[in-house]
């Protein structure tokens, strides 16, 4: 009976794993950031939070607040979907492929965006 025990609870932990990985798989978390952070701080970055991400431009260190937006985001395989509210109020949508790099970058478009 022991060992029967023994290995149903190695089964639940392998199980409990398996499903936190494959959760985990495919949604980013964190920012991501393409362009000049330093010299003339003229960049983009992503803000992945749960279900939902932050689009920011900077221009010469100022936010581009017509080039930014907040939103909500999907991952589907090699595509990821961002949904927004435009200035009035209309929902707004646009889809670009997406891939994880080994790296740690993501590439959203065809631009390839370094964790922060």
């Amino acid at each position: 009976m022991k060992n029967v025990v023994r290995v149903m609870s190695v089964m639940l932990v392998v199980a409990m794993l398996a499903v936190t990985l494959v959760a985990c798989g495919g949604v980013p978390s964190g920012t991501y950031v393409n362009g000049d952070t330093s010299l003339t701080n003229t960049y983009t970055q992503y803000e992945f939070k749960g279900s939902k991400v932050t689009f920011t431009s900077y221009a010469l260190g100022k936010k581009v607040e017509a080039a930014s937006f907040e939103g909500k985001y999907k991952v589907d395989g090699d595509e990821i979907t961002f949904t927004w509210e435009d200035s009035e109020g209309k929902e707004q949508s646009n889809t670009v492929t997406y891939a994880e790099n080994e790296d740690g970058s993501l590439e959203i478009g065809p631009i390839t965006y370094k964790k922060k």
